[in-house]
C-alpha cells in the first residue's frame, strides 16, 4: 500500500514538473520571433475591431531597419476621459511594439518635478511647437478645477524627430467624450503617419498649377508648410511645359480665376490620360465676401475657366448654382447705430456652409466640419460610364437649398428672418472623388496644333486613361488660409467664430489618398464606438439595478450553501448506514 502511494506521489510530481516545462516552453515560444515576425496572435471578436492593425501599419512596422523610440507625454495626474486615452496609447504601442522589436517607448510626465524644471521644459517644449490642453473638471458642486495635460507623442528615428497631437481642435457642442472617443479612433492613423514621414525618403512631387489667377503663394504658405515635411512641391507653369511630367504626381489646381485656353487644357487632359492625380478646388461662381465689405448687394457672375469640357468628360459638371445652408458659420453684420457707433451682431450666414461629413469613406470619415465659403452644386454627368466610380465626399445638411444665377446676394436680407420653407432639399454634392478610366475630350477632335505638339515630343495621343483617380471641391477658398497684418493663421482658421475648422486635415486626407489609397489612409477607416449610458433610464431604473447587484449574488449564495448541505448530509447519512 506504501509503495503504491510512493508511486502515485512520484507520477503526480513528474505531471506537475511536465506542466510547468510545458508553460514555460509555450510563454518562450509566445514571445519568440522567426524571421522578425512573432509567434504570437490574437483574435479580435471586438465588433469595430479595434485591436486589429492594418495591412498597411503592419508592413510598415516590420520594415523598421532602425530603433523607434517613442515618447508619450500625456501620462502623470490627469483626468478620468484622458486617462483612459493615455491607456489606450500604451494598447497601441504594445501591438506595434509585437510586430517589430525595434520599437521602444516611455511615458515621460512633463510636469514632474520642481517648479523651475517644470518651466523649463514647458519652455522647450512650446519651442518645438507643444501646448499644453486645459481641461476642466468639477471636483464637487461648489469647486472647479483645472488640469494641464499635454495630449502629445513624440516619435523619433534615425535622428529625426515627429510630433504626433493625438488630440484635434473640437467644434462647440463637442463633448470631451466625444472628442476622447475620436482620437482614439485615429490613434492608429497618427502614429502610422508619424512613422511614415521618419521612414520614408523617397518624397512624392506636388506640383501647383500657376499663371491662372490661382491663389496667391501667402494664401496657402500654412498648407504648404505641412506638405513640403511629406512632399516635394513646387509650381508648375503650363506654358513652360511641353506636358506636364509624369513625376508630378499628383497636380493641384487652386481656385484659378482665369480661363485656361485650349492648349494648356489639352496638356492637363493628357496629364489625366497618362495616369495623373489632380485635386481641383474650383470656384464656378465668381464670389468673395470681399465683394460685400464695400456694398450690401452684389451680383456673383459664372466663372467660365475653358476647362468644362474636360470636367464633363470626366464625369461632372462645375455648375453655376450656389448652395446655402441653414448649417453655417456666422459673419458679422452692422444691425444698426447706438450713439453714432454702429452695432455688430454675428449671424448665421447660409452662403458659408458648414459642411459635417457623413460618408464612411477614410477621407473624410473622423472628420470635424469643414468650412466652405459660397460653395456651388457638383452635378454628375454619364453615371451609366461604369468606368468611372464617384464618391460624395462633402454635402450639404437636410436644410438646404440651390440659389441659381443672375440674383443678387444682400446682406440686408440676412438681418431679418429667413424664410425657412424655401431650406427643403438634402444632400447638394460640394466635392466628389472620381477613381477609374476617363475618357478625353479629344478624342476625334484633336486640333492640328495639338497633333504637331504629340509629334513633336514623341508622345501617343491617349483617348482613354490608364485607371486614376481625381477629386473635386467646388470651394477653391478651401485650401486659403488668412493674413492678418503679416500673420498666417492656419488653413481653415475662421477669423470671425475664432475657429479652425478641419479644412487642413480634409485637404492631407485628400492628398494622401489620391497617391495612395492603400497607404496610411486606410487606418482612417477604423470606427470605435463611442457607447454612452443613457443616464435618464439609468436614474430610473436605479432601484432596480441596486436590488439585481445585491440580491442576485446573495440568492445564489444561499443556493450553494443549501445544496452543499444537502449533499453533505446525504452522503454522512450512507456512511453511517454502511
Amino acid at each position: 500500500m506504501a509503495q503504491l502511494e510512493r508511486k502515485h506521489k512520484t507520477q503526480s510530481l513528474i505531471q506537475f514538473v511536465l506542466a510547468v516545462a510545458l508553460l514555460i516552453i509555450i510563454n518562450v515560444l509566445a514571445n519568440a520571433r522567426i524571421g522578425g515576425l512573432p509567434l504570437h496572435g490574437a483574435l479580435d471578436l471586438t465588433e469595430d475591431k479595434r485591436f486589429t492593425l492594418t495591412d498597411n501599419t503592419v508592413e510598415q512596422l516590420r520594415q523598421l531597419e532602425e530603433p523607434l523610440f517613442v515618447r508619450i507625454l500625456l501620462t502623470g495626474d490627469l483626468p478620468a476621459n484622458y486617462q483612459r486615452l493615455s491607456e489606450k496609447v500604451e494598447e497601441m504601442l504594445i501591438d506595434f511594439s509585437g510586430n517589430n522589436s525595434l520599437l521602444e517607448y516611455e511615458f515621460a510626465d512633463p510636469l514632474a518635478g520642481d517648479k523651475d524644471q517644470v518651466q523649463e521644459r514647458q519652455r522647450n517644449l512650446a519651442e518645438e511647437g507643444i501646448f499644453p490642453v486645459t481641461v476642466y473638471s468639477a471636483a464637487s458642486a461648489s469647486e472647479r478645477s483645472s488640469n494641464l495635460v499635454y495630449p502629445y507623442a513624440i516619435f523619433y528615428y534615425g535622428g529625426r524627430t515627429r510630433i504626433a497631437p493625438l488630440l484635434q481642435p473640437a467644434p462647440r457642442g463637442f463633448s470631451e467624450a466625444r472628442q476622447i472617443n475620436k482620437a482614439e479612433s485615429l490613434l492608429e492613423y497618427n502614429f502610422t503617419r508619424a512613422i511614415q514621414g521618419l521612414t520614408d525618403n523617397d518624397k512624392p512631387l506636388i506640383g501647383i498649377t500657376f499663371g491662372h489667377g490661382e491663389l496667391p503663394p501667402q494664401n496657402t504658405g500654412d498648407l504648404f508648410s505641412t506638405l513640403v515635411k511629406d512632399y516635394e512641391v513646387g509650381p508648375v507653369h503650363l506654358d513652360s511645359f511641353a506636358f506636364i511630367p509624369q513625376d508630378v504626381k499628383l497636380l493641384i489646381v487652386a481656385k484659378p480665376n482665369k480661363p485656361f485656353s485650349d492648349y494648356e487644357a489639352f496638356k492637363l487632359d493628357q496629364y489625366v490620360m497618362n495616369g495623373g492625380k489632380v485635386l481641383w478646388a474650383i470656384d464656378a461662381v465668381g464670389m468673395d465676401y470681399d465683394s460685400l465689405l464695400t456694398r450690401n448687394e452684389f451680383y456673383p457672375n459664372p466663372r467660365e475657366l475653358g476647362l468644362e469640357n474636360l470636367f464633363f468628360k470626366y464625369g461632372f459638371r462645375m455648375s453655376p448654382v450656389l448652395g446655402l445652408d441653414l448649417q453655417s458659420t456666422s459673419i458679422p453684420i452692422v444691425t444698426g447705430s447706438t450713439g453714432g457707433r454702429p452695432n455688430v451682431s454675428f449671424t448665421p450666414f447660409p452662403y458659408h456652409v458648414r459642411a459635417i461629413p457623413v460618408s464612411e469613406h477614410p477621407i473624410v470619415k473622423n472628420l470635424d466640419p469643414v468650412d466652405l465659403r459660397f460653395p456651388t452644386v457638383i452635378e454628375t454627368v454619364n453615371d451609366e460610364d461604369p468606368g468611372v466610380k464617384k464618391t460624395v465626399l462633402l454635402q450639404s445638411s437636410n436644410r438646404s437649398r440651390r440659389k441659381r444665377l443672375p440674383a443678387p446676394i444682400d446682406l440686408d436680407a440676412q438681418k431679418y428672418k429667413l424664410d425657412l420653407d424655401r431650406f427643403n432639399e438634402e444632400g447638394l454634392p460640394f466635392a466628389y472623388l472620381l477613381e477609374g478610366t476617363f475618357n478625353s475630350p479629344y478624342a476625334n477632335r484633336l486640333t492640328q496644333a495639338n497633333e504637331q505638339l504629340l509629334q513633336e515630343n514623341g508622345i501617343d495621343f491617349r483617348g482613354v486613361s490608364v485607371t486614376t483617380s481625381m477629386i473635386v471641391i467646388a470651394d477653391g477658398d478651401v485650401l486659403s488660409n488668412p493674413v492678418i497684418k503679416g500673420e498666417t493663421y492656419p488653413t481653415g482658421y475662421n477669423i470671425w467664430e475664432k475657429f479652425t475648422y478641419a479644412n487642413k486635415v480634409l485637404l492631407l486626407n485628400a492628398i494622401e489618398y489620391l497617391l495612395n489609397p492603400d497607404g496610411v489612409i486606410a487606418a482612417r477607416g477604423k470606427d470605435v464606438k463611442l457607447r454612452l449610458t443613457d443616464q435618464e433610464a439609468a436614474r430610473a431604473d436605479a432601484g432596480y439595478w441596486r436590488a439585481l447587484n445585491l440580491g442576485v449574488p446573495m440568492l445564489l449564495l444561499a443556493g450553494f450553501g443549501l445544496v452543499f448541505n444537502w449533499l453533505r448530509r446525504r452522503r454522512y447519512a450512507r456512511k453511517h448506514t454502511t
